[in-house]
């Protein structure tokens, strides 16, 4: 079967147009009813001026906004049933009462130690306000005895989570965005049986829109046949349920209570280069030993009870173990549930309290104005700013909205380079050789507010010594933007990036 006949034939695509059928069916006969009966349309007239009116009283970036004002107002039937279905940004009664609840569960479990942040002198009180933001918005903590260590590319990384899992005693939980079949997942998958066989708990865990087209329907069952328990996190179902847009693009990978690992890298062949797609797949993540690894089993059977319903027994796992004093570490996790956008504000916190540097690498590059505007403060104020993003792109449309945000930037002294051997996928910020945070969450509007995502801050740590140094080779083989680079850009082309700048928040 060639690939149009697996597209076609995919869950994906069969799933996606019984939604567009669905839509159809609302909005196409709103259309002919509106022009036949022209009190209904001037209904519709009414009750677009009432959302804009809404859109603009809302707590979202001014780009939001504007993305669904165009609309609701230049087409007030078919934009006010979208925005109606699909424009609310908050999650249903139904999926804020169980994600309040799951974070609940956990009450009592992670304790803020106030004394270790009062250690933070004076001199470093705007590296104790970024800390303090994160467990007050995450209900995180701060952790000083955690080792910690950044792992590029993929292949290290690779290597030193299958040591880690052989070793583990009493459990394995793994939480990733995307799992897809290859030498990857089945050296994995090979140290996961024989664990469970001798008694390990072995639990998995993966977005269901992340592998719809990398594994099969009956992939659970056959895990669970094997003594891995599984569960797909939102189904993907032909439904018109809002949820279905929040995806779980969290990475974790937890040994016995005591390492953890997480960053930008899923377990598909691509990230560890023994796959080739988009030129070399330059990626990175972090391994916690230590304190720190107990919030981090605490997020995981958080999101666990989300997505089962099923109480879990805290105590149980997130055991308290202690490692060599190593900086400062914060994980902490971040949720649509909350109107904080912790991710973007920590990013924004951490870019304003910069003297010297700010090192970033992203895939994607579509960012709000808040973020924009403090990018271009720093740079302003003599901070040398610098973004690698990828020259190899995954997805055509979304490089040209990267794209589409690098003008105002390099106009205003941010310097943007283009990873040249491939594909950039690392997700981290660095502020002056000192706070660093890696994750999974990108520079753009789904990561920063539809997506579950998590990250760990850390201060004064060997990690941070160790992106740094990641992030200079990357730049070794990187090409600078010039600032004239679209100057002589074909119209079409300027047009469509001005479009996709636009609309950015709604893709």
């Amino acid at each position: 079967m060639g690939k149009l006949g697996k597209l076609l034939s995919s869950r994906l695509f069969i799933i996606s147009i019984l939604i567009l059928i669905q839509i159809l069916l609302i909005v196409v006969p709103m259309f002919f009813l509106s022009a036949l009966f022209i009190p209904l349309f001037l209904g519709f007239l009414v009750i677009s001026f009432i959302i804009a009116i809404s859109i603009v009283n809302r707590n979202n970036s001014p780009g939001f906004k504007i993305a669904w004002i165009i609309p609701v107002l230049c087409f007030p039937v078919g934009g006010a049933l979208f925005y109606i279905m699909f424009g609310r940004s908050h999650l249903n009664k139904e999926n804020t009462e169980k994600l309040r609840k799951a974070v609940e569960s956990s009450k009592g479990i992670i304790t803020p130690d106030n004394e270790l942040l009062e250690m933070i002198s004076e001199r470093f009180s705007p590296i104790k306000r970024e800390a303090n933001y994160l467990i007050n918005n995450s209900r995180s903590n701060i952790y000083a005895f955690t080792e910690t260590e950044f792992l590029n590319p993929g292949s290290i990384f690779f290597e030193k989570l299958l040591i880690e899992l052989k070793k583990a005693e009493n459990y394995i939980f793994l939480e990733y965005f995307i799992i897809g079949e290859g030498e990857m997942w089945q050296k994995i998958l090979n140290i996961l049986v024989e664990k469970a066989k001798e008694g390990v708990e072995v639990r998995l865990m993966y977005d269901d829109i992340g592998t719809i087209n990398l594994l099969s329907v009956d992939f659970p069952e056959e895990m669970e046949r094997l003594g891995i328990k599984t569960v797909v996190f939102n189904p993907y179902k032909p439904s018109l349920d809002k949820f279905l847009n929040y995806r779980d693009h969290r990475k974790f990978a937890i040994i016995d209570g005591k390492v953890a690992f997480t960053g930008g890298i899923n377990i598909a062949d691509e990230y560890i280069n023994k796959k080739e797609r988009f030129g070399f797949w330059e990626d990175s993540s972090v391994k916690l030993k230590g304190d720190a690894v107990k919030k981090v089993v605490v997020l995981y059977l958080e999101m666990w009870y989300f997505a089962t319903g099923e109480t879990q027994d805290f105590a149980k796992y997130a055991v308290d173990y202690q490692a060599k004093n190593d900086g400062l570490v914060i994980p902490f996790s971040d949720e649509p549930l909350f109107n904080g956008l912790i991710h973007e504000n920590a990013y924004i916190n951490t870019i304003n309290n910069a003297k010297k540097s700010i090192y970033i690498c992203t895939p994607y590059l579509i960012i709000d104005e808040v973020m924009e505007n403090a990018l271009i403060r720093a740079a302003q104020s003599g901070i040398d700013v610098r973004i690698i993003t990828p020259h190899h792109p995954d997805k055509k449309i979304v490089f040209e909205m990267t794209r589409a945000n690098y003008t105002a930037l390099i106009e205003n002294g941010v310097k943007i380079y283009e990873f040249m051997p491939g594909f950039m996928h690392t997700k981290m910020i660095i502020s002056d050789d000192t706070t660093a945070i890696v994750g999974t969450c990108n520079f753009d509007y789904r990561s920063f507010y539809l997506h579950f995502e998590n990250g760990v801050w850390m201060y004064n740590s060997k990690a941070v010594t160790e992106a740094k140094e990641s992030f200079l080779k990357a730049l070794s083989v990187s090409e600078i933007v010039p600032e004239n680079i679209y100057k002589n850009l074909p119209f079409r082309k300027r047009l469509l990036r001005s479009l996709l700048k636009v609309f950015a928040p709604l893709l």
